[in-house]
């Protein structure tokens, strides 16, 4: 399942003011995910098995803002192996939510 939230971005390096997307994908309950994260400023999805279960949710290259999960807990501002440690110990979480933002301005082409 994923939802889209849109709001109006204006402090992107002097680039300007455009719109920036975000969606949420639920984290299925799977013994794997098969999906690979790269990052420590910014965490962005590297691989995706293609017997993945995010498979067709989620692409290479998508940044991962924040997580989500199911009490209401919204963890932001961490590295890949954090990212990966918080998945793996919330596997239980039937609610868990992976926030991806995409927030480029090479690929938008709606402006505010």
């Amino acid at each position: 399942m994923i939802m889209s939230e849109y709001e109006c971005n204006t402090d992107h390096g002097g680039v300007g003011k455009f719109l920036s997307t975000t969606r949420s994908v639920m984290i299925p309950m799977a013994e794997k995910l098969k999906v690979a994260f790269r990052g420590s400023d910014y965490v962005r999805v590297s691989i995706i098995h293609p017997n993945s279960p995010l498979r067709g949710q989620l692409t290479v290259g998508d940044e991962v803002e924040a997580i989500v999960l199911g009490d209401g807990t919204k963890m932001m501002n961490f590295d890949a192996l954090t990212l990966c440690q918080v998945i793996i110990r919330t596997s239980d979480d039937t609610k868990r939510q992976l926030i991806i933002a995409n927030d480029s301005p090479e690929s938008m082409d709606l402006f505010c």
